[in-house]
């Protein structure tokens, strides 16, 4: 499910995200909850000011015993899309039935204004 604010995301920001989305959803098919019929991810953007959120949940998935052990590389080259080129933050939480993710980037790393 996708709900919120929408976005407006041009060639400054759309690769970073789009990389962030790709491997944020292979790894919930993969392991987390679109791994099985009854898991979910719902998808929530917000746009407060020149702030911008987008929140991952991952519900119903297996059962998780807390942090993964190593970081992979789809989970650096997330760090990186996020930090490095849009300058934000990337903050996640494995909950018991999936991850709960928010990333934050101001608006104007993602968009140039009009």
């Amino acid at each position: 499910m996708i709900s919120g604010d929408d976005l407006k995301v041009d060639d400054r920001g759309a690769t970073p995200l789009a990389l962030v989305i790709h491997e944020l959803a292979t790894n919930a098919a993969k392991y987390g909850a679109l791994s099985v019929n009854e898991g979910e991810v719902a998808i929530r953007t917000s746009a407060d000011g020149d702030d911008v959120t987008i929140d991952w949940e991952e519900r119903g998935g297996p059962a998780l015993d807390g942090d993964p052990s190593r970081a992979g590389f789809g989970t650096k080259l997330m760090e990186l899309s996020v930090v490095n080129q849009l300058g934000g933050s990337f903050d996640r939480d494995w909950q018991p039935d999936g991850l709960a993710a928010t990333i934050t980037v101001q608006r104007q790393r993602i968009a140039r204004q009009a």
